[in-house]
Formats: C-alpha cells, structure tokens, sequence
C-alpha cells in the first residue's frame, strides 16, 4: 500500500510537466530548464518520502509464549483479560479458573489469587482486570457477579461495587472491560446499555458517556477501552459500528476511525480488546477476534501495521480477546483459545 502511494505521486508529477510541455511550445528552450529542474526536485522528494515512510513502518516480532493450559502456577484456561503495571509487571484474568495471576516482567509466576465464587475475592465470569496508573491497585469486572472488585497489587481485597441501576437505568448494565485514568476515575465499557459508566475508585457512581446510535459518541457495543497517559484521552472499540471512537478527558468526542470488512483499517463485528503505547507517541493497537489479527494504529487513525492469523504457532491466533503493551515496547496478547498469552516486541 505505501508503495503504491509512492509511485502514484511521482506519476502525478510526470503528467503535470508533460502538459506544461505541449502547451507552451513556444517558450520551449526556457521551460524545459525549469521543468527539469522542477521534476529532479519533485522526483527526490517523493522517493525520499517514500524511504521515509518504509523507515518509519514498525516491525513487529515475536519473542515468547507465556503460559500453556492447565491449572497450576503460570498456566491458564481461557485467559480473557491482562493488564501491565509501570513496572512491567503482567496481570492476567484466568477466567476458566477463576483467578488472577501476576508474573515478574520476565514472565516468571509471582503469585495469583481468586477461586469461584461470590465471596470477595472470589471470580464468576471474570472479564477483565486492569491496573492503575501508579501500579497501586488491580481492578476486576466480573459479568456473572455483575461488580467490579479492587485489590492491591498482591491481591488483597479492598472494596467491590455493582453497577446496575447506575446512570437512570432500570435495566441490567453489562459492562465488559474497565479502564482507570491518572485521576483515579474507572470508566467500564456497558456492552448492551450502549454506554461509558464512571465511577470514582471507592465505587461513588459519577456519570454516563454516550448513548446508542452511529453518531460521534454514541455506541452500538462498546467492548475494548484504553487511557492515554499523555492526557487520558479515553479510547473505545465500538464494535457493531466497526471503529474506534477517541474521546478526551472531559468526555467529549475527538476523533474516529474504521468500517466493516477485512482489509487494512477495517474491523468485523468482534474487536473486543484495544491498547495504547505511551512510548510510542501513542500508537493503537486493536484486536480483530474473528480474524485473528492485531492491527496498529498511529493517534489519528492512519493505519501502520498487522499482524496474525488463525493457528497455534507464533504469532498464530485463537479468538484473541486483549491486549496490553509495556514501556519498553513490549506487546503482550490474550490468545485465549489456545489458553496461553503471546509476548511480542517492537524492533523500530
């Protein structure tokens, strides 16, 4: 595609110099010095853009597997959320067995806590877990118990808090993912109530963002959430209008990007799971479940690279559901299907 986009603009420039050619034939002498000198001018900075861009475009490659299936320590069963802490710590949500499990950055087993149950502390439906800006507290949202739990990083339990009924309405929320900003402010993804909820981190319900629709800042299924650190710009994967919907910390509509389909920058109906790298100038990355890939993103939108497809080897996929990226780079993915999380890396 980037090179496509290269040859075009030289081709433009051609034309535009050969039309000048034939309609000024008689300052013929003069204007081929100044068409020549125009077109070498022309000419080089395209290809130098083009160099430039091919620079630029980032090369994904893959480094580990975390986990395999099972149940014991460092082993999972459809692992469906994960989080990394400041620190490079990774928090992953083992839903099949109902617990939580944090690993060192170098992927050894630090500990887990959770079993099933509605108790604190306990998991039913887990799906999701994130972590706080300061690497403080890990938040969980759970679909069957139908609350979100806050722990410290060990695992303590802290507090817990429901969601129905909050915003004015009767019916039942369905949060899916949950998202925690430099203020403390935890925004949860309402699936089915076509909304943002916004709580304060004790729990206090605060506001709805949204509503259900295909305008700028409505939803049709929200699902995968993420916050900047740069100015906790808040980024939503709004999955049955096939985009991504940027807003800022005020809850105000910036920007969008996607449609439905396969190709580069499109997304099907399923992109549950959506990342921010703050040391990457705060690129995007976006999970496409159904076809098994991840793709990139700049801030803007404009697309940079994918990667994945359906498989158990590297860099293979099975129903991905979330992702996450570190401060050095490092990308890490819920393969939940084949029960294990990919570690992948940025070279450039």
């Amino acid at each position: 595609m980037l090179r496509e986009k290269c040859y075009t603009g030289i081709y433009i420039y051609f034309s535009e110099i050969h039309l000048l050619v034939y309609t000024n034939m008689r300052k013929k002498i003069l204007l081929y010095v100044t068409i020549i000198a125009i077109f070498d001018i022309l000419i080089y900075q395209s290809i130098a853009s083009c160099f430039n861009v091919y620079a630029q475009e980032p090369e994904i490659k893959y480094k580990q597997q975390l986990g395999s299936k099972g149940s014991d320590n460092g082993q999972f069963r459809t692992p469906h959320s994960l989080a990394v802490d400041r620190f490079g710590n990774i928090y992953v949500g083992d839903t099949g067995n109902k617990r939580i499990e944090k690993f060192y950055p170098n992927g050894t087993f630090v500990t887990s806590w959770g079993s099933a149950g509605s108790d604190n502390g306990q998991f039913l439906g887990l799906h999701d877990v994130t972590v706080d800006p300061e690497g403080k507290f890990v938040y969980s949202l759970e679909l069957n118990n139908h609350r979100v739990q806050k722990f410290n990083s060990s695992g303590t339990f802290i507090t817990k808090w429901g969601y129905n009924g909050t915003g004015g309405r009767d019916a039942l929320r369905s949060p899916h993912q949950i998202a925690v900003n430099s203020m403390g402010i935890v925004y949860l993804t309402d699936r089915d109530g076509n909304q943002i909820l916004k709580f304060y981190s004790n729990g206090t319900f605060i506001e709805t963002i949204g509503s259900k629709g295909a305008r700028p800042g409505q939803f049709d299924g929200p699902h995968g959430i993420a916050i900047d650190s740069d100015n906790d710009n808040v980024y939503v994967t709004d999955m049955k209008n096939h985009r991504v919907q940027v807003f800022d910390s005020n809850d105000s509509f910036i920007r969008q990007w996607g449609s439905f389909g396969n190709s580069t920058g499109q997304f099907s109906e399923t992109a549950p799971g959506i990342a921010v790298d703050d040391r990457k100038n705060n690129n995007v990355y976006v999970i496409d479940k159904i076809n098994a890939r991840v793709q990139m993103f700049d801030n803007k939108g404009n697309y940079l690279t994918s990667w994945g497809s359906f498989g158990k080897g590297p860099e293979q996929l099975n129903q991905p559901e979330d992702i996450a990226v570190n401060s050095n780079g490092q990308i890490y993915v819920t393969d939940t299907r084949n029960s294990r999380v990919q570690i992948l890396e940025i070279k450039n």
